[in-house]
This record gives structure tokens, sequence and C-alpha cells, in this order.
């Protein structure tokens, strides 16, 4: 019996990642073995690395070769920033 497999790229059909480019999630999703939603939401949890542009999360190449060695930490976190009120 055989079992055909639509839209599942091997690792090694894919192009090396570029350490110039922001991959998207679903982009991110093809290297790391991980689902897009799975990304968003350890994103959204400040669980892994990522950069934000706008309101959307984006990985770079380092972001994702962290996610898949298992070393990515979370990010720091910058203390937000209060107006303060004239007198």
């Amino acid at each position: 019996m055989t079992t055909a497999v639509i839209g599942i790229r091997q690792k090694s059909d894919l192009p090396p990642l570029r350490d110039d480019c922001l991959y998207t999630a679903d982009e991110a999703a093809l290297y790391t073995g991980m689902s897009a939603n799975w990304l968003k939401r350890a994103a959204a949890a400040d669980r892994i690395q990522h950069t934000y542009v706008g309101r959307f999360p984006r990985w770079s190449a380092q972001h994702i070769r962290d996610i898949v060695a298992g070393t990515s930490h979370r990010p720091h976190r910058r203390e937000r920033m209060t107006r303060k009120r004239a007198a």
C-alpha cells in the first residue's frame, strides 16, 4: 500500500536560510517542523525569540536555527517606558 503525501516538503528541498531575511510563521514552520500556529502562540507568550514587524511576529535565520537546536530562550523584555505628566 502506497500513501501519497501532498504539500509536505522535505527539509532538504528547502533553500538555505538567509541571514538578511525575516521569515513569516508559515515560512519558519517549514524549517522548524513546528506549526505556524505553534510559532505564533510561542512568540505571543515570549517562549521563543522573535521580532515584531508591526503587529506580526517574524523570525530571523538565527532564531530559526535556535528553535531547531532547542536552544531558543525567552527573549529579554525591556521595561515599558511611562510618560511623565506635566505638573
